[in-house]
Order: C-alpha cells, then sequence, then structure tokens
C-alpha cells in the first residue's frame, strides 16, 4: 500500500457497506482514476492504465456468496450523485475453483493509512463468517508493506506462493 496524503480537510466518517451488483458500474472508474500508477501495481501486480475487459467483467460480479465485496465510502464528504458519500475503497473475496475465494482491498490514495482498510477488512470478514466462508487466500506482492501489515493483524499464516515476488496468506475467518 503507497501512502499519500492528499489534501482532506476533514476527518473522514468511514461507512461500509456490503457492494451490490450495480456499485461496480456506479463507482468503479472514478474510485480507479484516483489510485496512483504505484497503487494500480500494488493492487494489480501491474501499473495498468485501464483494466482488460475480461478483468472489469469478473471484478463487476458479486453475488454475495463466491464472490462478494465491501465498499466504503467518506459519509463526510456530500456528492449530489453518491447520497452514501464519496467511494473511497473496496475489499473483496473472489470463488476459485481451486480452494478458498481470493482476498483483495483496494482504497483510493488520498485515504491510505487512514484505517480505511482496517474497516474493510473487519466487514468483509464478518460477512465470511455469515456466509460460511471459512478460509480467505491472500496473494500480496512482497513489496506491499501496508496489505502485508494489515492482514498479519488478522492471524494470517504464510503459505508458499511459488513466485519469489508475492507472498501468499491464508486467513482462517
Amino acid at each position: 500500500m503507497v501512502r499519500h496524503h492528499g489534501v482532506i480537510d476533514h476527518i473522514p466518517a468511514i461507512i461500509t457497506r456490503e457492494a451490490v451488483p450495480g456499485d461496480f458500474e456506479r463507482y468503479f472508474d472514478e474510485a480507479f482514476d484516483e489510485l496512483s500508477p504505484a497503487s494500480r501495481h500494488l493492487r494489480f501486480f501491474t501499473a495498468v492504465r485501464e483494466l482488460p475487459d475480461t478483468v472489469r467483467e469478473r471484478l463487476s460480479q458479486v453475488d454475495g456468496v463466491h464472490n462478494a465485496a465491501i465498499v466504503a465510502f467518506d459519509a463526510a464528504v456530500m456528492l449530489d450523485d453518491h447520497p452514501e458519500g464519496k467511494p473511497i475503497g473496496v475489499a473483496r473475496w473472489m470463488g476459485s475453483e481451486d480452494g478458498p475465494p481470493e482476498l483483495s482491498i483496494t482504497v483510493i490514495d488520498a485515504y491510505q493509512g487512514m484505517g480505511v482498510g482496517t474497516r474493510l477488512m473487519d466487514a468483509l470478514l464478518a460477512l465470511a463468517r455469515t456466509r460460511g466462508v471459512r478460509r480467505i487466500i491472500a496473494d500480496i506482492l512482497r513489496e506491499n508493506t501496508g496489505m502485508r501489515t494489515l492482514v498479519n493483524r488478522y492471524r494470517a499464516v504464510v503459505q508458499r506462493s511459488g513466485d519469489p515476488l508475492v507472498v501468499r496468506y491464508r486467513i482462517d475467518v
């Protein structure tokens, strides 16, 4: 996680809720635009300018069971077209046919280092418990110390990833 301390002239009022299918179309592009190349690299393992359509399609599919997500908003920032506030982050698990679902968390640059990732992780794990998910895997670039620190707060167990640049964590829900 790269920390950029942008100008935020208020204390964020972070609220979270489970994502619904329309959220991706509504919030994704503006949040993606607020990620620096470094943040995109840490999240997608490459500093992409745009995501391929297949990746966008997969990310947009949330059913609350195999693929679920929690969206975070800054409710202190009121926007006409966003009654919940400014979208600032998302945490998700994406189902896998090979084993446990995979975790990802993305927080826009201006809000990194403010506890948004922790709030997202707490909400996602609470949702996972209610949906019967017992284990989540997180593949994190070795250089992504912010994300690695976050998952370690949840007693994550390091596993073999098969890639020297990636650390794989198992999080028992």
